[in-house]
């Protein structure tokens, strides 16, 4: 058997090191080309990111197992095409999504990059006293939009700052103990405009896929913050800029972008190339990095290579996604 990892060979090494003799791991290239060169062979495919080329001909390909939560990468279509392919994801960053999420909250409300920008270059301005003060946490209202993984750890967290909690989730369904109140997302327009902070921690789908339209932010508050750790294109990013360049929405805080660099880590490129984000006092701008963590990369690398395994050895493998609604 066979099994395709377009990455590194550090990790394809040590994916083969858990895997054994059970399989034959081999490398590639992420175009669906070099994929289909290397391994039109594979039986399974460990990546976040595989082309519906690559689906549509590699006719031994029978798993896909992400490194990640999301599978917005992996063409859905292709997979729906086949019906014969099963794709799992991986759930363990999530408590370090959850973390970065409430400092970006923090870094919002307390204004830290501001601040910290100022004093730099000898600027008091922001001490105490000033004329813009930090925004308080406590007694105000959240709305978690996604009540997932992610979404759950984020309210775990907020329950210690004295937050009201409202949760919307597609269908208005899903575990109410971390939450005040839980409304699906089509009844959701009284909370988007009673909430102070909003916090998207859903995965990008066809259905939530510019969800955060002029619309929905039109019912946002003056005073409302929403900050992103799922995915950009859920926020339609014309509407988004528009609104904090005017100031009709007090800040945001962004982890995903619309545009990315040819070469990740690389140098050069702004995170939008439509509209000058960088230059609004209001975002805070983080470069994608909210899953990403001192242990993290080990411990993904661990889940997928025993999840494959289970696979191989004919158990039922874990963290399976539901195709028709692409999480």
């Amino acid at each position: 058997m066979k099994i395709l990892v377009p990455y590194g060979q550090k990790i394809v090494d040590r994916i083969q090191q858990i895997i054994g003799d059970k399989a034959e791991v081999v490398p590639s290239e992420r175009t669906a080309d070099k994929m289909l060169q290397q391994g039109k062979d594979a039986t399974v495919v460990a990546a976040g990111r595989v082309p519906g080329e690559y689906i549509r001909k590699a006719e031994s390909l029978k798993m896909i197992q992400a490194f990640g939560a999301g599978v917005d990468k992996i063409d859905m279509d292709a997979i729906r095409e086949r019906c014969d392919v099963l794709v799992c994801n991986c759930h363990l960053n999530s408590q370090e999504v959850a973390e970065y999420a409430i400092m970006l909250l923090l870094a919002l409300t307390k204004r830290i990059i501001r601040s910290d920008r100022l004093l730099r270059r000898g600027d008091w301005k922001m001490a105490w006293g000033s004329d813009i003060p930090n925004i308080e946490i406590r007694k105000k209202t959240c709305l978690l939009v996604g009540l997932g993984h992610i979404g759950s750890h984020i309210a775990q967290r907020l329950r210690a700052f004295n937050v009201h909690l409202v949760a919307a989730t597609r269908t208005g369904t899903g575990s109410t103990s971390s939450v005040d109140e839980l409304v699906s997302i089509a009844e959701a327009e009284d909370y988007i405009r009673q909430a102070d902070f909003i916090i998207l921690s859903l995965p990008l789908t066809s259905e939530s896929r510019g969800m955060v339209d002029q619309t929905f932010l039109s019912y946002m508050k003056k005073s409302a913050f929403i900050i992103n750790v799922s995915r950009a294109p859920i926020i339609n990013q014309d509407a988004l800029f528009e609104k904090l360049e005017r100031g009709d929405i007090a800040g945001a805080a962004l982890d995903v972008w619309w545009d990315y660099p040819a070469e990740w880590g690389s140098a050069g490129q702004l995170p939008s190339e439509r509209h000058p984000f960088h230059k609004l006092d209001n975002v805070v701008l983080s470069p994608h990095r909210a899953a990403y963590s001192e242990n993290v990369m080990e411990e993904q690398i661990r889940f997928v290579a025993r999840n494959i395994l289970r696979f191989i050895q004919g158990e039922e493998p874990l963290n399976q996604v539901d195709i028709e609604n692409e999480y």
